[in-house]
């Protein structure tokens, strides 16, 4: 639950933090902000090792579409999603802006690009099993079940979550493949359109040594 929430609060951060900085960018950013704290206070999973996902290594290309805006989220995983790595941006006249975010050893790191410093924090995340969902976490977040639908050529959970963000997520192996929220006024898209399951690149997983990351 947590795992899905903080990845729709991020790619609408990220596309909010490289479009044009204006005031009502500034507004939209400030309640994502709060979003992100009010995730923050959810309750927490273990940090120790374990399944997140029922796959142990797969790679996911993500469109997002927020704010006028369309962003692609390309995002590897490993060790059932222990190790993490994603790759958020814009193409914008032919050049790419964004950033990347890296889960390893039970911290996420984050930085932009050609930025030579970033964000440390303590990942937390329980797995993401809306087959079997518990009644109180079903009162807790409006949590229901709608079926299953096809997304991306994989049979997808349907399921609807009132709080902390309104939203309709489609769910596969614990992996959201759809989602549909809404921050601030405006609706957030994210769809998978490709899904390669297997070994990924180990290298994905190494934190960049030339980056200084500050406690979060």
């Amino acid at each position: 639950m947590k795992h899905f929430i903080t990845i729709i609060v991020v790619a609408f951060f990220t596309l909010t933090m490289v479009s044009c900085n204006n005031k009502k960018e500034k507004t939209v950013q400030d309640e994502v902000e709060s979003l992100i704290e009010q995730v923050e206070d959810l309750p927490k999973g273990t940090i120790s090792p374990q399944k997140i996902f029922t796959i142990k290594s797969a790679y996911v290309k993500y469109i997002n579409h927020a704010a006028g805006q369309e962003m692609t989220r390309e995002w590897w995983f490993d060790d059932y999603g222990n190790k993490q790595f994603e790759d958020n941006y814009l193409v914008i006249m032919g050049e790419k802006a964004g950033g990347n975010a890296l889960v390893v050893d039970g911290f996420r790191y984050n930085w932009e690009y050609d930025n030579a410093e970033g964000t440390k924090m303590k990942f937390y995340s329980a797995a993401s099993d809306y087959e079997n969902v518990s009644e109180k976490d079903k009162q807790r977040y409006g949590i229901e079940k709608h079926g299953y639908e096809d997304v991306a050529g994989k049979k997808c959970l349907k399921v609807t979550i009132e709080k902390p963000v309104k939203s309709t997520v489609w769910v596969w192996e614990g992996i959201p493949l759809k989602t549909i929220s809404n921050f601030a006024g405006n609706d957030v898209l994210m769809e998978a359109v490709e899904i390669k399951t297997g070994g990924v690149d180990a290298s994905l997983f190494k934190i960049p040594e030339d980056i200084t990351f500050t406690d979060y």
